[in-house]
């Protein structure tokens, strides 16, 4: 095999690469890149579950997206923006809050230095500790409050802004967040945790007063 042939060989398995990884998204609607793409100063209007179009929305099961999209930098900037808000400040927010049925969202690492924002697209939990933690949880879309059992520990799999696909395990509160936020992704709410923890019971661990394994 002489050069030119082992470099058009090269160049079509990454033209074909290339192409097999858009075709794993759904292309975003003409009306989402309107959305998104209506002020891109300004934050997102935040849904609401009192309105009848946008509980729709919010108990929609989400579609996965591109991560290399331009469009989805702008969307995660966009949420950023949401989810800052002075008058109403979140430490998460998920793409169907701001009327985007996709699965990203947006979480506070109180984990690290700075407490910064971090974007996870597609966001999968691939395993959870037994172990429980309870406490009271929020919502931007709804006035209602909660309190509510989450896993203490996630290892979660996602991509980041640069495609790149991650790993890690997530504790305390920012686990908290991150499984408030990805059940957003499937249509859960906080109240719907709520009443389905109702018909479980839980059992204190001796090591803190708020941690918690479910009895069995």
């Amino acid at each position: 095999m002489n050069c030119l042939t082992k470099i058009k060989t090269i160049f079509c398995l990454l033209l074909f690469t290339a192409i097999a990884y858009s075709q794993q998204y759904e292309k975003l609607t003409t009306q989402e890149k309107e959305l998104i793409l209506a002020d891109t100063t300004q934050m997102m209007r935040v849904t609401q579950t009192k309105f009848h179009n946008d509980s729709i929305i919010l108990k929609s099961v989400s579609k996965p997206i591109n991560p290399k999209d331009k469009l989805t930098k702008v969307l995660a900037n966009r949420m950023l923006k949401s989810v800052q808000d002075v008058n109403h400040r979140g430490v998460g927010i998920a793409a169907p809050q701001v009327g985007i049925n996709r699965r990203m969202v947006l979480v506070q690492r109180f984990d690290k230095e700075n407490k910064p924002f971090e974007v996870f697209i597609n966001p999968e939990i691939i395993w959870k500790s037994e172990l429980m933690q309870k406490g009271p949880e929020g919502d931007l879309s709804f006035d209602e409050r909660g309190m509510i059992y989450r896993h203490y520990s996630v290892q979660v799999q996602y991509f980041n802004l640069k495609g790149e696909k991650l790993t890690e395990i997530l504790e305390g509160f920012t686990a908290v967040i991150f499984q408030h936020e990805r059940d957003h992704l499937d249509g859960i709410l906080l109240i719907d945790r709520q009443k389905e923890q109702e018909t479980l019971k839980f059992k204190p661990s001796t090591s803190n007063a708020n941690l918690y394994f479910i009895e069995k």
